[in-house]
């Protein structure tokens, strides 16, 4: 079942991607069964947290932005550091707001919870990855991006449609 936030399009795009991304962490470590449950139940927690966490950090930086938006003239001498700053705090708002929309649904064991924190950690791998082409240098950023698909494989199938 599709997102009813998300156009099809983008779902269709991220289903792809989830199917090319599954074969390569089935070959990663697998977590016991156990502690892939304690995960799956405390979830949608973890993504409120972020979520909250990630707005309330969003908001100070947002200021910051129209603040060093004074800046913009002299954005060319700056080299990677303003637009890797306007790309790192709308990616926070999107990922953030993907993780309080996946409560609801984590708390029901759907997967179009799990959809959400997939599209969000894509959201950051992306991020990541246009901070390392500005370079800002992001390699935690990027090795954030494969824990979080690790842990969000390790628990995919302890959600139903």
């Amino acid at each position: 079942m599709a997102d009813p936030q998300i156009p099809h399009q983008v779902t269709a795009r991220m289903a792809a991607l989830e199917s090319s991304l599954a074969p390569l962490f089935t070959k990663f470590p697998h977590l016991p069964g156990h502690i892939r449950q304690t995960l799956a139940d405390f979830a949608q927690w973890i993504a409120l947290v972020g979520g909250i966490l990630g707005i309330l950090s969003f908001i100070p930086a947002l200021s910051a932005l129209l603040f060093v938006s004074a800046a913009l003239p002299f954005a060319p001498m700056m080299g990677g550091w303003y637009p890797m700053f306007i790309i790192g705090i709308v990616c926070t708002g999107i990922a953030s707001v993907l993780c309080l929309l996946a409560f609801k649904p984590l708390s029901a064991r759907r997967k179009q919870g799990w959809n959400l924190l997939f599209y969000s950690t894509t959201v950051n791998a992306a991020a990541a990855i246009l901070s390392l082409i500005f370079g800002s240098g992001a390699i935690g950023g990027i090795i954030g991006a494969v824990i979080g698909y690790w842990l969000l494989f390790e628990v995919r199938e302890l959600y139903h449609a």
